[in-house]
């Protein structure tokens, strides 16, 4: 199985094996689907994933690491058309809103394109990235997963410093909680 790997930095990269395809995409929600479509069409994957760190919304504790159920971005907001907020229109006409990904988790991830400072009502964790990679995998008709590590808590503020700091401590759950969503495939 050719599984591809997108993170906004390759540190996050660092512990997964070399069998697996990576990607490093930036920071923010345009450039991981803009490096992740690339990807795709490049590398023809069987299943992606974005893996990182995010922050928590209050029920999650530092150093977790999880798969999430679904991903939303409320940064899209076509509500003057009488849409739906996060939910944005594609070429064909069709809506796109929240992402499906990991079935067995009910865990919501909220993917903005600025650093969240508050705690968004419906969401337990917050990324810059993960709905890009999400909506890029879904328009090439590929499963996508969300694994991410709690590195902070949404509204707390944390330096530069400090964030590496946890982050480069908590690395190595990455790849074991991806090696653990794929045992959950068929065969």
């Amino acid at each position: 199985m050719k599984v591809l790997v997108v993170a906004s930095s390759k540190t996050e990269l660092s512990y997964f094996p070399g069998s697996y395809s990576k990607a490093v995409s930036g920071v923010g929600p345009v450039l991981a689907a803009a490096v992740t479509a690339s990807a795709i069409n490049e590398v023809k994957p069987d299943v992606v994933f974005s893996v990182g760190s995010a922050g928590s919304m209050g029920k999650l504790g530092i150093g977790e690491c999880l798969s999430f159920g679904s991903v939303i971005m409320p940064d899209m907001d076509l509500t003057a058309y009488g849409l739906e907020r996060g939910v944005t229109l594609l070429a064909d006409g069709k809506k796109m809103g929240r992402i499906i990904l990991d079935g067995n988790s009910d865990k919501v991830l909220s993917t903005s394109s600025s650093f969240a400072t508050e705690p968004m009502p419906g969401a337990d964790a917050a990324d810059m990235e993960a709905y890009g990679v999400a909506m890029a995998a879904s328009l090439s008709s590929i499963p996508c997963y969300a694994v991410k590590v709690i590195t902070d808590l949404v509204g707390k503020h944390v330096s530069l410093k400090e964030y590496g700091m946890t982050l480069r401590s908590l690395l190595f759950k990455l790849p074991e909680k991806v090696e653990e969503v794929l045992r959950s495939f068929p065969a």
